[in-house]
């Protein structure tokens, strides 16, 4: 009666996964693990494959964990076995399936062969507030977790005085209204969700992407209040209490580097790479427009399109900065010599230039709204028609000034509105389209070096990629601060991970991101094999996939031994 049989089995497997004996009952297979065999004569319509689980990806979070020490930090912090495994199947989840912890329970106990894995706890009985309890477990060691992380991924990828650091924000959304949520605010969504309230994740790694620090904000919290606290948190984390006799480099974007937090650094005399807030380009027009020629090429890219995306550069004059904290007396006390380099980015151009000709002259834009409410009737109250016609000329006031603007009139009602360019107007000046202006302190520099310095930037933009996309950090569905907290903290373990295994296959020339090994590991499983004899009897076997050369590769990459494990079971 196969259909018996099968049922039967089925439970049986389950009820062997469930308990994890699969997992425990694991042997090296003899050198030649059919010499002890006797031939067994086995109907091939009674094969039968099932429960598979994945198990690829798995093995390679499993070499990150073990490498960073994560079950030893957890246990120094007392967590029991089941707890470290609760928290690893959190973090794996979040790294193989990214989602909600809601989806990761559902991840782990239906599609992931991770309880069969050594020394894993056997979680069967655990339900899903186990999980939710975890996490907050998680978070309420956050320091101490990230400094003992910090420690064994300096001794994997150690820090020299020429490292940078770079510093960054993002936000992500909540679903829901997120009333009891003290983090939940409402402000600029970088992923567009302008109709959800947010919460804002801080975030300082080092120039291989690594993370030192990380803190979670309010979602209305502006970037550049943030920028002290980071630095104290990275400073100590860097240093303890020592006072370190070469400062850090820090790296910043434009949301940052205020003019008080730029000033903020030069009085504490951080060596930085920065482009401020404040458009500087426009100082050095002469030479963006004039001398152009003279730049050097840094970069010659091209775009998937073919339209080049080169990259210029030139050294600005070296100049002093005035102090902030300048005596009051009004002595001069001068700040450190800096370092200016002008840059010019086609592609920045090209993207900022088809942004301008998009938005077109906003002045005759509203103008022409204002006409079209006059005709339709809309508007028809002289006096309201020309109040809003003030309040036109005050929003663009800049614009409007080129213009002479007036009323027309068919009797007492207004007819239109009049709009001629002045005959003397000021000399529009065209915008400087893809020009920036880097400043450093590190004046020995090359231009071309800064550059480079600079654009390091995009390991904490790579690293907020990967946490929106190859980690899922949004959407947030938690309701109240501290399982939101939580839920980034996750996150921010899981980059621990994905930045561990990116670091490790680079140094062997691999290049590839996790999202791209991710995909490549998926087809590497785990299942259940049963099969009939002609005597009876039903053999079950529980085996992983024969590797494939480019799951073997990456493997070797990253050192991996790789075993099928079999189990057998005869009934």
């Amino acid at each position: 009666m196969p259909g018996v049989y099968d049922k039967d089995l089925e439970q049986l497997a389950n009820r062997l996964m469930s308990t994890n004996k699969l997992s425990k009952a694991r042997e090296e297979p003899p050198a030649n693990p059919h010499e002890d065999e006797e031939p067994v004569l086995v109907y091939m319509s009674s094969l039968t494959a099932k429960i598979r689980r994945s198990i690829g990806a798995e093995l390679l979070c499993k070499k990150a964990w073990d490498l960073l020490g994560l079950s030893s930090i957890l246990k120094k912090l007392k967590f029991s076995a089941v707890m470290a495994s609760l928290a690893m199947a959190l973090v794996f989840g979040r790294m193989i399936s990214p989602g909600s912890e809601k989806h990761t329970i559902e991840w782990f106990r239906s599609r992931s062969a991770l309880q069969e894995l050594p020394d894993f706890a056997d979680l069967s009985k655990c339900g899903k507030d186990r999980f939710y309890n975890i996490a907050d477990d998680l978070y309420k060691h956050k320091e101490q977790i990230e400094d003992m992380l910090f420690e064994k991924e300096q001794n994997i990828f150690p820090h020299t005085d020429a490292t940078i650091f770079l510093y960054d924000l993002t936000n992500t959304y909540l679903e829901g209204h997120g009333l009891n949520n003290k983090l939940a605010k409402r402000g600029h969504c970088k992923s567009k969700r302008y109709d959800c309230p947010l919460v804002t994740l801080a975030l300082v790694v080092d120039d291989k992407g690594m993370p030192i620090c990380s803190q979670v904000y309010r979602g209305n919290q502006p970037e550049a209040e943030t920028m002290e606290t980071m630095i104290g948190k990275m400073n100590k984390r860097l240093h303890g209490n020592q006072i370190p006799i070469i400062k850090p480099t820090v790296a910043m974007d434009r949301g940052i580097a205020t003019n008080d937090n730029v000033a903020w650094l030069q009085r504490n005399e951080y060596n930085y790479v920065v482009i401020r807030r404040g458009d500087e380009s426009e100082e050095y027009r002469p030479q963006f427009e004039n001398y152009r020629e003279t730049f050097e090429v840094v970069s010659n890219k091209r775009s998937v399109y073919g339209d080049s995306n080169a990259v210029y550069v030139l050294e600005a004059p070296a100049e002093n900065s005035k102090s902030p904290d300048a005596e009051s007396e009004g002595a001069v006390k001068k700040g450190p010599e800096l370092n200016r380099i002008l840059c010019y980015s086609e592609g920045k151009a090209r993207k900022e230039r088809a942004i301008y000709e998009k938005k077109g002259n906003p002045f005759l834009q509203d103008i022409d709204n204002l006409r079209g409410s006059i005709s339709k009737g809309s508007i028809k109250d002289p006096v309201k028609i020309k109040e809003k016609l003030e309040r036109i000329k005050d929003k663009h006031a800049k614009s409007s000034a080129n213009y002479d603007v007036s009323l027309t009139f068919e009797g007492n009602k207004v007819a239109g509105v009049f709009v001629s360019r002045k005959q003397i107007v000021e000399k529009c000046v065209e915008p400087l389209f893809g020009c920036y202006v880097i400043e450093t302190t590190h004046v020995s520099l090359s231009a071309a070096a800064v550059w480079r310095l600079y654009m390091t930037l995009w390991h904490v933009e790579s690293a907020f990629r990967s946490m929106k996309h190859a980690l899922g950090i949004r959407p947030i569905y938690h309701q109240n601060d501290d399982r939101t907290a939580a839920h980034l903290f996750i996150t921010v373990l899981g980059y621990h991970l994905l930045a561990t295994i990116e670091n490790l296959l680079s140094e062997k020339g691999d290049n590839r991101t996790w999202e791209t090994i991710r995909e490549i590991m998926s087809t590497t499983t785990r299942g259940t094999v049963t099969i009939k004899s002609a005597s009876g009897k039903t053999y079950i076997t529980r085996v992983t996939d024969e590797l494939e050369e480019a799951h073997k590769e990456i493997f070797d990459e990253l050192d991996i031994k790789f075993s099928k494990n079999l189990v057998l079971t005869v009934i």
